[in-house]
């Protein structure tokens, strides 16, 4: 008895010094497998071109190469992997590194940008990156990239305060969660060249497949402060946002997007709030699957320009037929936009219903198949700011050509300005091409534009292009 316990107690020793040993080759095998289907997945789902080179597999780790290039950009990314497999990473406890939860998988990577020819790069730091596989299959991934200052040789200066982003994902990749921060970027260029200032600049995407592989979820973008220019005149935005929702109505699609700034300065005038919400309702999910994957496809291959763009305009029309079979709409929910002088606000709706039309076809009877009507309101004041500058420009002119005195003009102070304003605004508004479109109601003008049967209608009556636009096309 006492025999058989020690030879059994000596077989569990070697059975699990054998698995100590080649379960580590076995999950290599894995990973191998699983390093593979994700270069097939990230090239399929991000419209980047990720090509493995190099994969050496060794017992406890292995290593590997990953070319990424953007189609029809002469430049590329450099990935170089360590893989260690799991069940636990033995060649990463040997370094000191304890984590000993159990994983299918980790790789740390440097990811560097290569030139591609002649082309000329910046030298930037790589990006670090670890991806950890679950023994499920599904997996996390960290990215940084260190902050860098440099300075050009014309004096150009770069100083960035590095990135970081974080990602989790599933099995098959369906279910995907994103967030990446970059806290600041200025860049400054010498003399009157201009500068520009990012700050906080965060990203968010939280998306799973859905009906015929369409992503549904949420992403937004992020920007706390965004300004550009030179001593010549400066633009900047506060509060930037931009949004978009996208959700299942049986096959179809319902996106909303919407756009908010806190505030907006031109030079030394500043606007805001303001926000615009769109809503699409009714597209057909698999049609805007198909539809991507096949410009994917097309901007992988090596077509001349000119081809490719004919290629993307014939599969727009047929995207545009068969989503038209599902008379999707367009509804601006929320348009709002304040100034010192007012709000302008706005909303519209405009629907394409090719049920009862074959539009793949005859494309020509998409002029019947939409329909919609747009509504704008603007404020008097915000009409008469605009008007301004012209009118100070005819007065100008009227001085040049000896209409009016050096003493006359010397006497248009600010009042009277004012007043040729208010006594002129009503011609300048008839004879400039868009105002003269709008109908006054209440101090507020308004433009109503509607669209029926191929016709496009302005407060009701039909619209013709000015003589001098004709003239000019």
């Amino acid at each position: 008895m006492k025999k058989f316990t020690l030879v059994l107690g000596f077989t569990l020793i070697a059975l699990v010094a054998l698995a100590a040993v080649g379960l580590p080759y076995w999950f290599g095998m894995e990973a191998e497998k699983t390093y593979g289907a994700m270069l097939e997945q990230l090239s399929s789902s991000s419209g980047l071109q990720f090509t493995g080179k190099n994969y050496a597999r060794g017992w406890f780790s292995s290593t590997a190469e990953t070319v990424i290039r953007l189609p029809q950009i002469p430049i590329e990314f450099i990935a170089q992997h360590r893989i260690s497999h799991g069940p636990l990473p033995l060649d990463r406890i040997l370094e000191g590194d304890w984590r000993v939860t159990p994983v299918q998988a980790r790789i740390a990577s440097q990811i560097t940008l290569a030139a591609v020819g002649k082309q000329q790069l910046l030298n930037l730091p790589p990006l670090s990156t670890e991806t950890t596989f679950r023994l499920n299959g599904g997996g996390t991934m960290r990215a940084e990239m260190s902050p860098i200052k440099t300075t050009g040789a014309k004096g150009e200066a770069i100083d960035w305060r590095g990135m970081s982003a974080d990602m989790t994902f599933d099995r098959a990749w369906h279910k995907i969660r994103f967030d990446a921060l970059m806290p600041s970027l200025t860049l400054t260029a010498p003399e009157q060249q201009g500068d520009m200032t990012l700050s906080n600049l965060s990203l968010h995407s939280d998306t799973q497949e859905g009906i015929a592989g369409y992503s549904f979820g949420d992403a937004s973008l992020n920007v706390a402060r965004l300004e550009f220019g030179n001593a010549a005149g400066r633009v900047g935005f506060k509060g930037f946002v931009l949004s978009s929702t996208a959700r299942s109505a049986g096959d179809n699609v319902n996106l909303v997007i919407r756009y908010t700034h806190d505030e907006v300065q031109v030079a030394k005038e500043r606007f805001g709030p303001g926000q615009l919400v769109i809503e699409a309702r009714n597209l057909d999910a698999a049609a805007l699957v198909k539809f991507k994957n096949e410009i994917d496809t097309l901007t992988r291959g090596n077509l001349p320009p000119a081809q490719a763009g004919m290629i993307v305009a014939g599969k727009a029309m047929e995207l545009i037929a068969v989503l038209s079979k599902k008379a999707p709409e367009v509804e601006i929910t929320q348009l709002s936009f304040k100034t010192r002088e007012g709000e302008i606000s706005g909303k519209g709706k405009f629907v394409l219903d090719g049920r009862k039309r074959d539009i793949a076809r005859n494309p020509m009877q998409i002029l019947t198949a939409f329909i919609g009507d747009l509504e704008l309101a603007i404020p008097a004041a915000v009409l008469k700011r605009l008007l301004t500058p012209q009118i100070r420009q005819d007065i100008a002119a009227y001085r040049q050509s000896g209409a009016l005195t050096a003493d006359d003009v010397a006497h248009l102070g600010p009042e009277a300005m004012a007043e040729i304003v208010d006594r002129v605004f009503p011609q300048y508004l008839a004879r400039n091409d868009f105002t003269r479109l709008l109908i006054e109601e209440n101090g507020v003008y308004k433009l109503r534009l509607s669209i029926r049967q191929g016709q496009l209608l302005i407060n009701g009556k039909p619209w013709h292009v000015p003589a001098q636009v004709a003239l000019a096309s």
